[in-house]
């Protein structure tokens, strides 16, 4: 098992907080016997939109990410911080300054030395709207001093609140107290880039031949919808604890493909279909990876048009179905029915029950059917629309499901149609749709996380959806202290999601994925569900 190194967290104004030891990767057991292959192969479903850290927006392009460059600060086993690109750090008595001294060894897998520069310009340029990241809504949760004013444009982007003091000190300063800020930059958007490469290839600068990184693998094959190859880094500055020396990325999108290839030892980690569930607890329970995650996943509306600029008929949708149904006997892998947006497991979140929890089923098709006659639809002049979800069985299966209750217990016509990724994103982020599915995994254990998805400023908000009550609570929270001040504010804003339901929550995720047994150092408790590489090795039989 991987050993990560402890570390405290002060009030003490500007001491330098240091974690104790080193960081390493994968630190082996004593008398362990290492496999003579040490290659990992995954299933990450689907072809990345990007692999430009600043541009990922997507569960498959961060899980390559990950492998190939490192943030000031990575992630332990159970979603503990660790020392990654920085070595230590201080904050003002304020709460609003931090330097951090960067690692000196590190560098860049051409060799370049990484500098504070480096993280520099891969803020600027997430928040910089010349990038058009749709992540850039990420810099500016971080508090980070003039960000709302860079990515609107209406500032130049290196007056954005982050300098280099020199090579290897990094200053952030913020515009008010972020007290998970942190969290925060384990995430890719706040990754470095390397200026010499992006200046020398621009959008191309992630292909094969040009890419460089500062995590422990590098790009050496990119096959589009097929697979994409790392090879170890030795430029890597942890490279000696490095096990694992090739990693895949396979993009099999099909569950019942992936779950073949898995018996057929092509895949070393995979999802598998929800019809060989039982199968596979009964025949290989010890190749089976089950936890809870950080997740939900829902169908966002598209508000900005008829008939879902309607409030009234997107909470009967979303009274209008059995979350029971669908987390019992559809899915069945100890998913929960979702509520709310955030996940109740959210660090510190608190949440407990709303009215919608507090009402039977019958209850909330009544209601659904009120609402949606209230609103103009019945069996003669029903509600119609088109619902799209990404190419995938079990997100066909939920969507089959979820229709076909709607369809029997309201006035409705659906039309449900699958599309590649890639092409769903564009259609989504277009406007060009009535309902999608969607879901959203934690890019850190904070309720803002989820509630910063349907913010007005938020650049990934697909829903359209405007509040000034909702926005008003959020930036009340952001600027607040106190944990559970700052808790009870993101609730009021749940309620409000709660009535106006811009997003129809569905389940919350858990992780029911197959797993070699020869592979070890597995983050079994890590929430956000990142794995990387470079903590696993493979021991013989």
């Amino acid at each position: 098992m991987k050993q990560t190194t402890s570390w405290c967290y002060t009030a003490l104004a500007a001491s330098w907080l240091v974690f104790s030891g080193g960081v390493s990767a994968a630190e082996l057991p004593a008398e362990v016997k290492l496999a003579k292959n040490q290659e990992f192969i995954r299933n990450i479903n689907t072809e990345p939109a990007s692999i430009d850290p600043q541009k990922v927006e997507e569960n498959a392009g961060s899980e390559v990410v990950n492998d190939l460059f490192e943030g000031l600060f990575s992630q332990g086993a159970n979603g503990e911080l660790r020392l990654a690109g920085a070595t230590a750090y201080s904050v003002n008595p304020e709460g609003t300054v931090y330097t951090f001294t960067l690692r000196k060894e590190a560098r860049w897998s051409d060799g370049v030395p990484v500098t504070a520069a480096d993280y520099v310009y891969g803020w600027q340029r997430a928040a910089d709207p010349a990038t058009a990241s749709v992540y850039s809504f990420f810099i500016e949760l971080t508090g980070v001093k003039n960000a709302a004013a860079v990515i609107a444009g209406k500032m130049k982007p290196d007056q954005l609140g982050i300098v280099a003091l020199d090579d290897h000190r990094l200053q952030i300063t913020l515009d008010h107290p972020k007290p998970y800020l942190l969290k925060m930059l384990a995430h890719y958007t706040t990754f470095p880039a390397p200026r010499h490469v992006v200046s020398k290839y621009g959008e191309e600068w992630v292909k094969v031949g040009h890419i460089v990184g500062n995590g422990a693998y590098k790009l050496v094959e990119w096959t589009p919808n097929e697979r994409l190859v790392a090879e170890r880094n030795p430029r890597y500055w942890d490279d000696a604890h490095t096990v694992i020396n090739k990693v895949s990325f396979l993009e099999v999108g099909s569950d019942a493909a992936a779950f073949n290839r898995y018996r057929a030892n092509e895949l070393d980690y995979t999802s598998y279909p929800l019809e060989v569930r039982q199968k596979v607890r009964n025949d290989m329970p010890e190749q089976l990876v089950e936890k809870p995650l950080l997740a939900t996943a829902y169908y966002v509306f598209n508000t900005t048009k008829a008939p879902f600029n309607d409030a009234r008929v997107r909470r009967a949708l979303a009274l209008g179905f059995d979350r029971e149904i669908i987390t019992n006997k559809v899915l069945g892998q100890g998913q929960q029915p979702a509520y709310s947006l955030t996940p109740p497991i959210t660090e510190g979140f608190g949440f407990q029950s709303n009215a919608l929890m507090q009402m039977s089923q019958a209850q909330r098709v009544e209601e659904a059917g009120k609402l949606l006659a209230a609103a103009g639809y019945s069996r003669d002049n029903p509600l119609r629309f088109r619902l799209v979800f990404n190419t995938n069985e079990g997100n066909k299966t939920i969507a089959v499901a979820i229709s076909a209750m709607w369809q029997h217990n309201l006035p409705v016509k659906v039309d449900i149609q699958n599309m590649e990724w890639k092409t769903m994103l564009s259609t989504v982020h277009g406007g060009n749709f009535d309902v999608a599915r969607y879901s959203w995994t934690g890019d850190y254990n904070e309720a803002s996380t989820f509630l910063d998805q349907l913010s007005g400023s938020n650049s990934s908000n697909d829903s359209g959806w405007k509040n000034a009550g909702y926005d008003a609570l959020l930036k009340q929270a952001y600027a607040t202290r106190d944990d559970t001040a700052r808790n009870a504010l993101y609730r009021q804003a749940e309620a409000i999601l709660e009535q106006e339901m811009p997003v129809m929550p569905i389940y919350f995720y858990v992780q029911s994925r197959l797993l070699k047994p020869d592979v070890k150092g597995f983050p079994l408790g890590n929430p956000e569900d990142k794995v990387y590489s470079k903590d696993l090795y493979r021991v013989a039989p």
